[in-house]
Formats: C-alpha cells, structure tokens, sequence
C-alpha cells in the first residue's frame, strides 16, 4: 500500500515533536550515587506568645488557697492526743416547763489520744420562772409566780459530773475558698450530781436537796490554733427529783458553749 508524500510528512514531523517533550531518564546507577540533599524549613510566621502564669490575677488568687490548689487529702493538722484542755463554759436550759436555768463554770478535760478523753465539770448559777407558765385559778389566769411553783421541779442551782467523750470524726471545712475550718465532733456520757431548790409542798418553804443523775452531750470543738479553740454543743441531763413526797425523773434540755485552751503535750 502506497503513502502519500502529504502524510509521510505529517507523521515525521509528530514523531519529532514527542521526541522533543520526553522527560529524561536518568540511569539507575547514577540515581543511586546521588547524595541526598538536606532541607531547613524555616518559620512562615510567629507564634503567638503566653503571658507568664505569675501575671495572671485569677492565678494569684488561686494559689493563696482555693479549693482548686488544695491538695485532696491532708491529714489531720490540729492535734490533741496527750493535752490537758481548759475551757470556761456557759450553759442555758431551752425548753424548761416551770423554771430557766443559766449556769456559768468549768470543764477540764485530758486527752488520752486523738478520740477519748475523760473531764470533769463545774457549774453554778440561778433559776427563773419560765415565761410560757400561767397559773389558773377558779376565774382567770395570771402570769407566773416563784411562790407558786416552789413545789414544781426544775429550779436548779448547781451541777457537777464526770465525762468520758468519743471524738469519731474530724473534718474540715472551705470557706470561700479563703480559709479551712478544722474541727472534731464528739459524744460525752458520764454521771452528774445536782441541787435543786424545791418544797415537799405548796405551803412549804423551799430547800436546797442534792440528786444524782446522768449527762449525755453532743458537740463540736473548731480550732483556730494548737492551742485555741471554741467548743459548743447540746446535753441533757437526767435526774431524780423529790416532787410532793415521789421521786420522778427529770430531764433538763441544755445548750452551752466556750472558749478552750490546750496545754502540755508535744507537738
């Protein structure tokens, strides 16, 4: 079959024209040679730097104590295993029927270990006639009267006792992250003896009789330093009273409170 010379020409000069646009190969062996060739990539821009922390405001703040920068366990700090503590007290009876008893004393306490202790204490005070009393008669009521009641139980002069307390639990507490209260919640039972003014009768003047009870407690001890803290707390105590010629128990619902100190021991 017979070209035309037109289209020899046109398929000669295409196969030159490829000829001119191919990549060159370089030899295996020569590409192997070559030596690598290294490459530092600079920065394009900078980085944005950080305030240093001890500039920060809300991180000062946080240092000086917050509940973020506390650690999350620490042990027990204030401790009063093998002291003797001191504390004058003040003590106010809530809840009485016929009489209302403040007493002012003292409770000195020693301290076995970190959880028992035995004390003892001393009050002495006076009684008034509680508020709520009315007295009736045949007509109207009136207001109360000491006279009146000087047969009724309650007006108490004096308590003394024993204790052994319980202290099962320490803990602390953050205040706005700004200060940590420590403190210790105890029990306290121990025998009580008392005196009370009372009159066999209505007609008859009244006298002071000594009784022997019990005293239960429940209360809180929060230290502010090795040696000082303020303690408060709740008692009862139970006793036997002479009423118009019958014993009966009586129970005296108590509220009291004072500053402490401890001393001896080793810290």
């Amino acid at each position: 079959m017979r070209i035309s010379p037109t289209l020899a020409c046109v398929l000669a000069l295409g196969g030159a024209a490829r000829a001119e646009n191919a990549p060159e190969v370089a030899p295996a062996a020569a590409v192997a040679s070559a030596p690598a060739t290294e490459h530092a990539i600079e920065p394009t821009s900078t980085m944005t730097e950080l305030p240093a922390i001890g500039n920060d405001p809300a991180v000062r703040v946080a240092l000086r104590g917050t509940p973020a920068s506390l650690p999350p366990v620490t042990a027990q700090i204030f401790r009063i295993g093998g002291r003797t503590e001191a504390e004058p007290l003040f003590q106010m009876s809530v809840g009485d029927p016929f009489y209302k008893t403040w007493l002012v004393g003292v409770r000195v306490e020693h301290h076995l270990d970190e959880r028992w202790s035995v004390g003892m204490h001393a009050l002495g005070g006076a009684s008034a006639v509680s508020a709520p009393i009315e007295m009736c008669g045949g007509s109207a009521c009136d207001g109360p009267a000491a006279a009146k009641l000087r047969s009724t139980p309650g007006n108490v002069q004096m308590m003394a006792g024993l204790e052994a307390s319980w202290a099962p639990l320490y803990g602390k507490l953050s205040l706005f992250g700004e200060k940590t209260i420590h403190f210790d919640a105890y029990l306290a039972l121990g025998p009580e003896i008392l005196r009370e003014k009372i009159a066999p009768d209505a007609a008859t003047a009244a006298g002071g009789h000594f009784a022997v009870g019990a005293r239960a407690s429940i209360g809180e001890r929060v230290f502010f330093s090795d040696n000082f803290m303020v303690r408060f707390g709740v008692s009862e105590v139970m006793y036997g009273s002479a009423v118009r010629g019958r014993t009966e128990l009586e129970r005296k619902l108590s509220i009291e409170g004072g500053v402490a100190w401890l001393f001896g021991g080793s810290r």
